[in-house]
């Protein structure tokens, strides 16, 4: 994880979704977004591409490992209709903490508990208990040589 962290206003966002339950930094998470990946290939979704995003559904220090969710996502219209398994949720708006990742999927679990344990404690910022959530930009790629990918870990933050 590179750079300073940074407060940015995310609004409400309506998201479709496929879910993983199991342990965070798992190789199912990886396989899950290439299943999702495809259903929004398959739906549409991806030209133009839509913004995408990772949910955590779950605080790994308190629920069981085999019971954490995640949740990958695509930015949906209001019309959209959930189907062939797909949830439709809403990512809550207002202030997160933001730091930019750029690794591969095994390297993600270590950088979000620096994030949280270090960076957010060091710069006096007190998370909220809402999930946490990974951004991906429009036009992010894989490496498929080396498997890296780059996004940003956000955790909401409590009011002021």
């Amino acid at each position: 994880m590179a750079g300073e962290v940074e407060i940015q206003f995310i609004p409400e966002t309506r998201v479709a979704y496929m879910r993983y339950v199991g342990p965070y930094g798992m190789p199912g998470i990886t396989h899950l977004w290439q299943r999702f990946q495809f259903w929004c290939l398959k739906e549409g979704l991806t030209s133009p591409r839509h913004r995408m995003f990772g949910i955590a559904q779950d605080n790994p220090n308190i629920t069981p490992p085999d019971r954490t969710r995640y949740d990958a996502c695509i930015q949906v219209e209001a019309s959209f209709q959930p189907r062939d398994g797909i949830g439709v949720q809403t990512i809550r708006g207002g202030r997160y903490a933001c730091a930019p990742f750029t690794g591969t999927a095994p390297e993600i679990r270590a950088a979000w508990i620096r994030f949280l344990t270090r960076t957010l404690r060091d710069a006096g910022l007190q998370p909220d208990l809402a999930p946490a959530i990974e951004i991906y930009a429009p036009d992010y790629l894989v490496n498929v040589r080396t498997g890296a990918f780059s996004c940003l870990l956000c955790m909401p933050l409590r009011s002021p």
